[in-house]
């Protein structure tokens, strides 16, 4: 069966054709995420449908094993008709890989029978009063965690827990916890911005993982997982947090050009208030335009070359450097940093356009509050690849 379907998957061209397609319906659809706070069920059947998912998935799973830059060129389209969908897609599906990494028999659960599967992570330090404890055969986990931007719509959670080591002590270790399993608190996501991302807060109560839907944190970060015994394909030798980095300036650069689009179509039809002629005859519009539109794509380039640089190193058989690494994790919030700003140069050229509130406010706000994430922080992942360049210690709890 998977065999079947590696067969008949689809091209990046199709794949982003298909993207650019549903445009028109995720512009109709964005004001109603912000207002229900998700995305909605119609939109999500349509990115399945169109087999999103399947991008980052393995061959052997089912899916298309295709290079991550091919789900951010598709997701670049998405953001085009929607910032909150492009947020969701840009991150949940890159984590079909995710779950390739677990041992054999939680793919098999995962991907049963070839099937797509939308799989969310909560990783980044959000659990709050969370227990854990060990039966021998399940670890029984309860509390909270923040920031679930997608549950709504996913099929799994691979949640970040401590959990008490074999050896004794604690270690950390990945969960994977069936959506259904979780209490979502829906009224727990009142926010400035991505309120179309429904990354509502979720809970769990004594609920029972088996010790095969687990993983070691550490060997997820030395990219020695038990998923490779089926999974061979480039992805399962790059290093998680270069990627998953990646995953977070993504939709970033993607709703930066959303939002040149927006721009584009705004000063076509305006006249600036004490000017008599169109915005599209005045020089200093044209040069911020244009230097816009240059910085945007300088972001997306980059963002394209260093993925692709990383798939192409996995498949030559090359170790990743720590300066490499460190690198990859400051270009993330360079991406950032550099289609956020062009991005503030075109609003602050529109001028009162950003008001009343549409398209314009909405991806404003959204850019901001996704560029507030942790890992697009310069300075703590500066400092670290400027350690690697000087060949000084990495703390030892170093995110690369």
């Amino acid at each position: 069966m998977n065999q079947m379907f590696a067969s008949c998957a689809a091209t990046a061209d199709s794949l982003i054709s298909a993207a650019r397609d549903l445009i028109p319906q995720l512009k109709q659809a964005g004001p109603g995420h912000d207002a229900n706070k998700r995305i909605s069920d119609d939109i999500a059947r349509r990115l399945r449908e169109a087999g999103f998912f399947r991008i980052c998935q393995s061959v052997e799973n089912g899916g298309y094993g295709m290079r991550p830059s091919v789900l951010w060129r598709v997701a670049r389209e998405i953001a085009r008709g929607d910032s909150a969908t492009a947020w969701i897609l840009s991150l949940a599906g890159l984590h079909p890989w995710m779950a390739g990494m677990f041992p054999v028999a939680a793919q098999d659960e995962v991907f049963a029978g070839g099937k797509d599967a939308v799989v969310i992570a909560l990783t980044g330090n959000v659990g709050r009063g969370v227990d854990a404890a060990f039966d021998g055969e399940h670890y029984r986990i309860s509390g909270k965690w923040t920031y679930a931007s997608g549950i709504d719509v996913a099929d799994w959670a691979a949640v970040l827990v401590e959990v008490p080591a074999a050896e004794g002590g604690k270690e950390q270790r990945l969960l994977l916890v069936p959506q259904a399993s979780f209490r979502i608190d829906h009224e727990s996501w009142n926010v400035f911005g991505m309120q179309g991302t429904g990354s509502k807060d979720v809970y769990l109560s004594d609920e029972r993982v088996p010790v095969y839907r687990t993983l070691r944190w550490l060997d997820v970060q030395r990219s020695q997982v038990p998923g490779t015994e089926r999974n061979l394909g480039p992805m399962y030798s790059i290093p998680h947090t270069s990627l998953f980095v990646m995953s977070v300036a993504a939709p970033i650069v993607a709703v930066a050009s959303g939002l040149l689009d927006i721009y584009i179509e705004t000063v076509k039809k305006r006249i600036p208030a004490g000017l008599s002629s169109p915005q599209t005859e005045d020089r200093f519009s044209l040069a911020e335009l244009g230097k816009a539109a240059s910085r945007i794509d300088m972001a997306f380039n980059q963002l394209m070359h260093d993925v692709d640089e990383m798939w192409d190193q996995a498949v030559a058989g090359r170790e990743f450097s720590i300066e490499q690494r460190t690198r990859y994790r400051t270009n993330g919030s360079t991406i950032c940093d550099t289609a956020l700003a062009a991005s503030n140069d075109l609003v602050r050229n529109l001028g009162g356009s950003l008001l009343p509130l549409g398209p314009v406010e909405r991806y404003f706000r959204d850019l901001h509050s996704m560029a507030a994430h942790f890992l697009m922080q310069a300075n703590p992942s500066a400092e670290l690849y400027g350690r690697a360049l000087l060949g000084l210690a990495l703390p030892p709890n170093a995110r690369i």
